[in-house]
Formats: C-alpha cells, structure tokens, sequence
C-alpha cells in the first residue's frame, strides 16, 4: 500500500510539468469590439467570457494538473467555437449564424454545467436569457 501512495503522489508531482497550452490573449478589449447594450455585455462578461473571449480570469485552481488540463481545454474549445473579443473580424454571414446560435445554446447547455459549479455567478437567469435571446435575435435582424 505505502508503494502504490508513493507512486500515486509521484504520478500527481509529475502531472504538473505537463503544461497545457491555450492561445494567447489578443490585446483587445471585448467591450471595444462586441457592440451591444450595456445590460447584455455585463451578462456575456460574467457567464461567457472567461471561455468565448481572450479574457480569461483563470482562477488559482486553473493551474494545478489534472484541472488545469481540463479548465483550458475548455477555454480552447469556447474560443474556436466563437470568441467575442474577435468578433470584429468576423463577416456578417458567420455573426449572423453565431447570433443565430446564441438563444438555442444558452437554452439547452451554456453556460457548462461543470462551469457552473465553481462560477455560481455565471448561472443565467430567465431574465438573463430572455434578454441575451431578444439581443440576439435584434442583432441578426440588423445584420440581414
């Protein structure tokens, strides 16, 4: 028993020189490039940023392995799949489906339920969703 400990902790030890990497941030602000009405970037601030924008406030927990392995393959993952703070770049057909995906996603599965047990602020009201779903649906409209 006292070798499978020492191995154990040595496996843990050694699981923290396995970095993982996430892209860096972009010296940009995500209020400069996300035009929306001040209620609705609060709420896109405090339950999708810190995975849809290069404005990650990763907590201390973040970078001890295996979490940390976990928590910025998720921040990686949110990024591909759309980022806020590069939304300028985008054209309007890719913002279009974005905002056309805003309303189903936070219906069914954003913010992460795994997310939420550690960011308990993040967890959208009906409020919350009722107005990033009208946001959305405004935004597209403009954009067609």
């Amino acid at each position: 028993m006292k070798k499978i400990s020492i191995f154990v902790l040595l496996v843990l030890i050694g699981m923290q020189f396995v970095p993982m990497d996430v892209p860096a941030e972009v010296p940009t602000k995500a209020d400069d490039v996300l035009k929306a009405p001040e209620e609705v970037h609060a709420i896109l601030k405090r339950a999708c940023f810190d995975c849809h924008s290069n404005h990650t406030d990763f907590p201390w927990y973040s970078s001890i392995a295996p979490v940390s392995w976990f928590t910025k393959m998720h921040v990686k993952e949110g990024r591909e799949h759309m980022n806020f703070s590069i939304w300028a770049s985008y054209d309007d057909e890719k913002k279009l489906k974005y905002l056309e995906k805003i309303p189903k996603a936070i219906k069914s599965k954003m913010p992460l339920p795994s997310y939420l047990i550690m960011h308990k602020e993040a967890k959208l009201s009906d409020d919350d969703k009722k107005l990033l779903t009208e946001w959305a649906s405004e935004a597209a409209f403009d954009l067609e």
